[in-house]
């Protein structure tokens, strides 16, 4: 049973700060928002290429063809390519939830937290430069049953890759500087 008293709560028999619990809480928040955002975008992979007349008529009018001769097997092989990249981003979360899981146990900053951290924020950006450089290859794949003319590589870059990208550098930021205050603390338990 939880019970606040002057700023500490009682949290099985252990006495933990608001902010700790709070912490605590908001990690775990994390933990799931990062899993479900996993499972979503998997989710919306298989479901899009999987639906051959959505394909055709949304990437027909991106690209400006008529796709109806379009075989399963470039979707096949294009929603393959964003598997590929979805991995990276699974490998993210999953760094990501042992960070933040080393964070609850530990309650303080760990050089194997950062280092966690900073897999997390490397594979995000990973997973983004992967997906940005597919982009060319899938309209190719949709397009390649087309004459040598009509055939296209667009790219295409949209605010959320920014987004994303930012996401991954805050990581790396954050990453590093843990890593840092760690190394700081150290050197400073030293001279005690």
């Amino acid at each position: 049973m939880n019970a606040i008293l002057g700023g500490i709560t009682q949290v099985n028999g252990q006495s933990r700060s608001v902010a700790a619990v709070k912490l605590f809480w908001l990690a775990q928040g994390l933990r799931v928002l990062s899993a479900s955002y996993a499972v979503w975008v998997l989710l919306r992979v298989v479901r899009w290429w999987t639906d051959s007349e959505k394909v055709i008529k949304n990437m027909g009018l991106y690209l400006g063809h008529d796709l109806s001769a379009l075989t399963a097997s470039p979707r096949m092989i294009a929603m393959a390519l964003d598997l590929g990249a979805w991995l990276l981003l699974l490998a993210a979360v999953v760094c990501c939830w042992k960070s933040l899981g080393l964070l609850i146990r530990e309650h303080t900053f760990t050089q194997p937290m950062a280092r966690l951290l900073a897999w997390a924020g490397w594979l995000g950006a990973l997973c983004q430069g992967l997906t940005l450089l597919m982009r060319p290859m899938q309209t190719y794949l949709m397009t390649a049953h087309l004459p040598p003319g009509e055939q296209v590589f667009r790219w295409a870059f949209y605010p959320h890759d920014l987004l994303s990208t930012l996401l991954c550098g805050m990581l790396l930021c954050f990453a590093y500087l843990i890593a840092w205050a760690v190394d700081v603390a150290e050197e400073n338990r030293g001279f005690i």
